[in-house]
This record gives structure tokens, C-alpha cells and sequence, in this order.
């Protein structure tokens, strides 16, 4: 199996994937341990941006923030 380098651009802050061997869920389902906003997205393989260097990158939208009133 071809290691795919994945990488999650969530705002400026890029964060590579933590389970180079996973696949996409997987690697989501690890970084909901650390990043909680993972939890409030959906990402999808055809989500992801080939990059020059052969990674993928996967932009992550955030829902917006509730306010009061």
C-alpha cells in the first residue's frame, strides 16, 4: 500500500496526519482526540487538493460560531 502523506489545513495552522497508513477516517477519528472541531465536520476524499509534492491537502470548514440573540 502507497503511503499517502495527508495533510489538514484547519485555518493558517496546517496539521499533518497522524496515521500515515490510515485511511481518512481514521486519521479524522485520531484527531478528534486533540482537535475537538474535527468532531463538527465532515471530510471527504474528494475533498482533498493535490498538492505539488504528491500530498494531499484536506481544508477543513468549520461551522460558524453561535451567538445569542
Amino acid at each position: 500500500m502507497n503511503k499517502l502523506k495527508r495533510i489538514f489545513k484547519v485555518g493558517a495552522r496546517e496539521i499533518d496526519a497522524p496515521l500515515p497508513n490510515g485511511s481518512l477516517q481514521e486519521n479524522v477519528d485520531q484527531l478528534m482526540v486533540n482537535f475537538p472541531m474535527f468532531r463538527f465536520t465532515h471530510i471527504l476524499e474528494v475533498d482533498g487538493i493535490p498538492q505539488s509534492d504528491g500530498s494531499i491537502l484536506y481544508e477543513v470548514e468549520l461551522p460558524p460560531c453561535k451567538t445569542n440573540g
